[in-house]
């Protein structure tokens, strides 16, 4: 199994406790951390450039300081909507509104509700091996 997630938010603690609880049941997942959108969209810019692999999953917050959420997914949907990648946005906000602007965008795969329990962890890395199996067989 070959997965890279990129976790795109501020909330360090979160990132420690996701972290801890991906590495503990998915040993082999890589895992990058970027603090704000801003600087995950640099980062995927350098990868683009260089022709490497994008993640395959991304868990995006939605408010964050520099480029939040939102104004990511509105750039990444002009920019990549072509790349093969799982976007889930992971938020506190349980505003309805919020969630059905994410769930408007075509590169969003779902909506969870902060904070992530490790069933919602399984369904998603579970979700990208099933997607990776399909394509192989």
């Amino acid at each position: 199994m070959e997965l890279e997630m990129l976790v795109i938010d501020d909330d360090q603690v979160n990132n420690f406790v996701l972290k801890n609880i991906v590495q503990r049941s998915y040993p082999k997942v890589q895992m990058d951390f970027k603090l704000d959108g801003s600087s995950a969209m640099r980062y995927l810019k350098e990868r683009d450039a260089l022709s490497a692999p994008f993640p395959g999953v991304l868990l995006l917050d939605i408010n964050m300081p520099v480029m939040g959420g939102f104004e990511f997914l509105d750039e990444y949907h002009e920019r990549f909507s072509s790349k093969d990648c799982y976007i889930y946005v992971v938020s506190s906000s349980i505003s309805k509104f919020d969630q059905q602007k994410a769930n408007g965008y075509g590169c969003v795969r779902g909506y969870i509700t902060k904070p992530l329990v490790n069933n919602n962890i399984h369904f998603i890395i579970e979700d990208f091996l099933d997607r990776q199996k399909r394509s192989i067989g």
